[in-house]
């Protein structure tokens, strides 16, 4: 699917490079073999995937994969969604803020209740950032665990649909913590996460203003 990952070792052989993954390598390039929107519409998946490279070995996509990765992540719609989780698993424990900013439009393809969340200004005295970036920073802020990188990345995706302005113009989130909690369950159940996590995370996001 990608370069970086299409190299091979033969004790007889030896080293197979046909795409020039070792060179992109040492640039830091994540870039697609072939055709990207070819290998993409191959196999969805290889967008998140693309992503967690990213991620992982500090790679930046060249311009064609990476409008590839974007103007193709509909169709991860289609996919299973137990792959989909099992990817964003192998993702959550990773991400920075920066990485969840720069990556946001293939988060909310597969997450879209994250998409409200985008830009949203939150008109409080209390927030520095608009909803989706405070909700990077405090995925990142957290441990590693997958039970709180899950409760983090969701445990205010209800704040959008609960949202009031006061007669200053101050923004309130009564009962968010509930509805975030309800919306996570929902998502998690969809994603087929194991029950044992989705209820820890759930719990954790129930309680979260405690």
């Amino acid at each position: 699917d990608f370069t970086v990952n299409a190299m091979a070792w033969s004790p007889v052989r030896g080293f197979a490079d046909p795409f020039g993954g070792r060179e992109d390598l040492e640039k830091k390039v994540l870039r697609a073999v072939g055709n990207p929107v070819q290998r993409f519409r191959e196999d969805s998946l290889r967008i998140l995937r693309g992503m967690r490279f990213a991620v992982r070995y500090g790679l930046t996509p060249e311009n064609a994969t990476l409008d590839a990765m974007f103007d193709l992540a509909p169709l991860m719609d289609n996919l299973a969604r137990e792959r989909v989780f099992d990817e964003l698993c192998k993702l959550l424990p990773l991400v920075t803020a920066g990485d969840l900013k720069r990556f946001q439009p293939l988060l909310t393809a597969v997450i879209p209740e994250l998409g409200p969340t985008v830009d949203f200004d939150q008109r409080s005295p209390h927030h520095a950032y608009d909803l989706f970036t405070h909700i990077a920073h405090v995925t990142e802020a957290v441990p590693g665990d997958l039970v709180l990188r899950w409760a983090a990345l969701l445990h205010d995706v209800g704040k959008v649909c609960v949202f009031t302005l006061d007669s200053q113009g101050q923004g309130h989130f009564y009962g968010h913590a509930g509805e975030s909690a309800r919306m996570a369950d929902a998502i998690l159940r969809r994603l087929k996460s194991p029950t044992a996590l989705r209820e820890s995370v759930v719990t954790l996001i129930r309680l979260h203003m405690n």
